[in-house]
């Protein structure tokens, strides 16, 4: 990437701008101000967590160049959000939450993190907590659940959330 791209893809507005006085000169400038102010509030993150499939803000790198596809490989995926309640974690063992999300061949995940909450003890732990037992709590995905693995009993984090942003296009 050279300077001039890492301009195109600069997220920041200058404050003030000059405008040239007459209205012909003035057009450009605004225009160019509007498309500038429209890339800059479209890229960025939204900061809804919703139980439902969203757009999170981010975009992802194009895909590969597919001339069958009429180019549109070249542009920017756009990278969904859902979180899922995963409600109590298991006494040792996997539980399994549906995730609604249409897994297919065009399924990639690009993150995949939650936390838990026992509310009693005041603790808290990422999910991915420890990779060995007893320790270990995992999340994963599969076709249709999310499944959560403790190695000891986690019973009380009674509160959990994962969130899965993804892209559904090549």
């Amino acid at each position: 990437m050279n300077s001039q791209d890492s301009q195109i893809l600069e997220s920041y507005v200058p404050v003030y701008n000059v405008v040239p006085e007459k209205w012909e000169d003035a057009r450009a400038v605004i225009v160019e101000q509007l498309k500038r102010l429209s890339t800059a509030v479209n890229i960025r993150e939204i900061g809804w967590f919703l139980d439902e499939e969203l757009l999170s803000g981010k975009a992802f790198i194009p895909g590969t160049n597919n001339a069958l596809d009429g180019g549109t490989s070249q542009q920017y995926r756009q990278i969904l959000r859902k979180v899922i309640d995963t409600g109590t974690l298991p006494n040792t063992g996997t539980k399994k939450v549906p995730h609604g999300i249409k897994i297919d061949s065009n399924f990639t995940l690009i993150d995949l993190f939650g936390a838990a909450t026992d509310p009693v003890a005041l603790f808290s732990i990422d999910l991915g907590h420890a990779a060995a037992a007893p320790f270990q709590v995992e999340i994963f995905l599969d076709a249709t659940d999310i499944n959560i693995v403790t190695g000891s009993n986690r019973s009380s984090y009674t509160r959990s959330f994962v969130v899965i942003e993804y892209i559904q296009e090549l």
